[in-house]
C-alpha cells in the first residue's frame, strides 16, 4: 500500500441543500462534512467503506464531541482537516478541525468501533488495518472523550416523534450516523430552543434498523446546556448534551 498522509483535508462548498431555513449549514450537514472526511481518509488506508465489501467490516461512530463557534453560510467554502489519533484494540480515535478560510469554525474528537457486519459484533482492529493507519500523537480537541458518561432526560421531559425515512438509511442497512443530528435538531426547533448548538457531546447506543418508522427525541432543559435522547419504546438509540 502506498504510503498514506497522516492528515486528510476535504475541500467543499456548503451547498443549497445543505443549508436550513436560515441559509446556515444544518447540524446534520456539519456532520456529513466531518463523516465524509473520515471515510475518505480511512479509504486511502484499505478500510474505510471498501472494506464492508472486501472484509465484511466496517467502522461505527461510538462518541463524538464538537465545538461549533460559527455555522458556516451558504455557498462559503469549507475545508475540514481530519487524522488518526490512535487506535486500540478494536477501538479508532480520530479529531476533526473545520474551517471557513482561515477561519476555525469547528473541533471535533471521536471515538469508533471496528465492526463485523455479518456477526454484528464489535472486533478487534486488524493488524495490517493498524498498521496501515498513520496516527499523529499530540493532543486532541476533547482528550476525556473515550471514558465519557452521559445521562439521559429524566423520566416525564419533553418528547417528540420524528419520522424515520428512506434517505435516513445508508449502505450499511441501518439508519446514517449524520440523520441522528437532523431528528435532534428538528425536535429542538420544535421545542423553540436553540437549533445551532455550539457544543455536544453524543454517544451511539445502538443501530436504528429497518423496520423503525419513528424516532423518538426527549429533551430535558438543564439550564446551560439541554440533555436529550433518540429511542423508540423498546430501545434507546443514542443520548448526548448540547448548549
Amino acid at each position: 500500500m502506498e504510503s498514506v498522509s497522516e492528515e486528510f483535508i476535504l475541500d467543499g462548498k456548503v451547498s443549497y441543500w445543505n443549508v436550513d431555513r436560515d441559509g446556515l449549514l444544518s447540524l446534520r450537514s456539519l456532520f456529513a462534512f466531518l463523516q465524509e472526511a473520515a471515510i475518505r481518509h480511512a479509504n486511502q488506508c484499505g478500510a474505510g467503506a471498501r472494506a464492508k465489501a472486501s472484509r465484511g467490516e466496517s467502522w461505527v461512530l461510538h462518541k463524538m464531541a464538537v465545538s461549533v463557534s460559527r455555522y458556516p453560510r451558504y455557498d462559503e467554502q469549507i475545508r475540514v482537516a481530519t487524522w488518526s489519533s490512535g487506535i486500540r484494540t478494536c477501538k479508532g480515535f480520530r479529531d476533526f478541525r473545520a474551517y471557513c478560510g482561515a477561519e476555525l469554525v469547528a473541533s471535533a474528537s471521536s471515538v469508533w468501533l471496528y465492526f463485523n457486519i455479518a456477526e454484528k459484533t464489535i472486533c478487534r482492529v486488524p493488524r495490517d488495518v493498524a498498521d496501515g493507519f498513520p496516527s499523529r500523537p499530540g493532543p486532541t480537541f476533547s482528550p476525556g472523550l473515550e471514558k465519557l458518561r452521559l445521562d439521559p432526560p429524566a423520566a416525564g421531559c419533553t418528547e417528540r416523534d420524528v419520522s424515520v425515512r428512506y434517505s435516513d438509511f445508508d449502505g450499511n442497512g441501518h439508519v446514517n450516523n449524520t440523520a441522528y443530528f437532523d431528528y435532534l435538531q428538528t425536535a429542538l426547533a420544535a421545542g423553540s430552543l436553540c437549533v445551532r448548538p455550539h457544543s455536544l457531546q453524543i454517544e451511539f447506543l445502538r443501530e436504528i434498523p429497518p423496520g423503525v418508522e419513528q424516532v423518538k427525541v426527549a429533551l430535558e432543559n438543564r439550564g446551560q446546556e439541554v440533555a436529550f435522547s433518540l429511542g423508540a419504546p423498546a430501545a434507546l438509540f443514542a443520548m448526548g448534551t448540547a448548549a
